[in-house]
């Protein structure tokens, strides 16, 4: 038999990724095997040996795609609402509570990791991890060019607005908000709005 393509090698190498954060969102991390994805991919276990090492290195790869996708939308968000940054804060919190939601898994494993070797417990260790932060902490800051959060410090507020909106979606993932056994996506919207609410009473001159 003949080796795969580069393309084709290419193409197990991110189905593999893809259905490992399918599976999480069925099962525990420490629940999915080799032999799982392999079989969501279409191959045999030992093929997944030559793009990682192993399990590990799996949920490793599906993580650090966890915040490139993250930063993808973020950015999409930031471009639409380049010349409105109260919105694109707005619009950007939304956005991940949605991703939240959506990929309820693959947001464990970014935020509440299991112990796995090579993997930081710190969400913004990685590249896309710090720059999802740091593109909050420039939308934080284009706000306050417009008279929002006067004299904050902009990182500071960029953490405490983090803060909140992951709170809001953790709390609510694991149906421990007050009155919520579920999900509830318009729950976690308040909290946006209610924030958005602070920051605009904020302005100068309000």
């Amino acid at each position: 038999m003949s080796r795969p393509r580069k393309d084709q090698q290419l193409d197990i190498q991110r189905q593999a990724i893809r259905e490992t954060i399918r599976l999480l969102d069925e099962r525990d991390a420490h629940e999915i095997t080799l032999a799982d994805v392999a079989a969501a991919v279409g191959c045999k276990a030992p093929a997944l040996y030559a793009y990682f090492a192993g399990k590990e290195a799996l949920l490793i790869a599906a993580h650090n795609e966890g915040f490139r996708i993250l930063l993808r939308e973020k950015l999409a968000v930031a471009s639409k609402n380049a010349r409105d940054p109260l919105n694109q804060l707005c619009e950007g919190g939304l956005i991940y509570l949605r991703f939240a939601f959506e990929r309820p898994g693959l947001y464990r494993l970014m935020f509440s990791p299991p112990l796995v070797k090579g993997l930081s417990r710190d969400p913004f260790a990685t590249d896309p991890g710090a720059e999802c932060l740091t593109v909050l902490r420039s939308t934080v800051t284009a706000c306050q060019k417009e008279g929002y959060l006067p004299g904050m410090d902009a990182a500071h507020m960029a953490f405490v607005l983090w803060s909140a909106v992951h709170g809001a979606a953790s709390l609510l993932l694991l149906g421990r908000a007050p009155g919520q056994t579920k999900p509830d996506s318009h729950a976690a919207a308040s909290v946006i709005h209610s924030i958005m609410s602070f920051i605009q009473s904020s302005q100068a001159g309000n």
